[in-house]
């Protein structure tokens, strides 16, 4: 599923770490089917560089699996497809902070890397510092019409107003459906983000166009976050990309995939925990036939808006 790299951050061990990971891990979604999966038990997980991970449940049906649960009990509807056999066609926009940003191509291009060659026509607008409000700018610059998917991981950067974020959360979806949606959570690195995964598991259960990604449970497994315990590490960049390859699936049609220009890339100063993996030399300068040049125009933040 995934292109080679010039600079594996994980040991050689990582592919056959990497199919256990897809049999066995967390990308779990909604769905309307009133059979469900099967159950039975789940499948625990090692990855080189990261070590056993949660067992969360699995993000497609496959025999001898248990959804996984939100953490007040609720189950988690389970969806039947990877995205790719869900969309009508291959552009796929993803909007974030700090943690999409770094998977971008100003800073280690992993993302590209490994979703385009799966036939994906992709762009990433990504922050350092942004806010939930972050995606209705972005929509109101690039129509959602214009898109076949999305991928929105926002929330990291919470300030307390829980019912904002609910309402600019929802407005998100709603301008975002009927295509699917992979939605993350966030790590709960202060006791108030869970009031946003709260929000988040609300929309979850109510809509029957999201693949969800419960980056929470994740994020527990050690290595995934770098020392700050907010930033995924290298390995855990290298995981977050892997995770949404998985839920993405290849892409409809058999069209080439494409690295598309970024619209939104003026930054906050980065966090120490994304320098760090800059200077160790994990950047995207390197380029070839899956990425093209970010453009170069910009978009004036949004005032409030501080990092990650």
């Amino acid at each position: 599923m995934k292109s080679s790299r010039p600079r594996p951050s994980f040991a050689a061990t990582t592919v056959a770490a990497s199919l256990a990971i897809f049999l066995a891990i967390s990308l779990a979604g909604c769905s309307n089917d009133a059979s469900g999966p099967t159950e039975s038990s789940t499948v625990p997980a090692t990855v080189a560089g990261v070590g056993s991970l949660p067992p969360i449940g699995l993000y497609l049906e496959v025999p001898g699996a248990v959804p996984s649960t939100f953490t007040d009990g609720r189950r988690i509807p389970v969806q039947q497809s990877t995205v790719g056999e869900a969309a009508t066609g291959p552009r796929v926009l993803m909007i974030g902070d700090s943690i999409l940003a770094m998977v971008s191509r100003r800073f280690t291009n992993i993302a590209c890397k490994s979703i385009v060659p799966l036939g994906w026509q992709m762009s990433i607008e990504a922050e350092i510092g942004r806010g939930i409000t972050f995606a209705s700018t972005v929509l109101d610059a690039k129509d959602p019409d214009e898109w076949d998917a999305f991928v929105l991981f926002l929330g990291t950067n919470y300030w307390g107003n829980r019912p904002e974020y609910k309402r600019v959360l929802g407005q998100v979806l709603d301008e975002m459906s009927p295509r699917p949606v992979v939605l993350f959570t966030t790590s709960e690195f202060r006791q108030s983000q869970r009031d946003v995964n709260s929000a988040i598991e609300n929309e979850v259960i109510s809509r029957d166009n999201v693949w969800f990604v419960d980056w929470r449970a994740i994020s527990k497994a050690p290595g995934v976050l770098a020392g700050d315990g907010i930033h995924p590490s290298a390995d855990g960049n290298d995981f977050l990309v892997e995770k949404i390859s998985q839920v993405l699936g290849r892409a409809p049609g058999d069209g080439k995939g494409a690295c598309l220009p970024s619209d939104f890339d003026t930054d906050m100063e980065a966090p120490e925990a994304i320098s760090d993996i800059v200077d160790d030399g994990a950047t995207g300068d390197d380029t070839d036939d899956t990425s093209v040049p970010d453009s170069s125009s910009t978009t004036p933040r949004t005032p409030g808006d501080s990092t990650p």
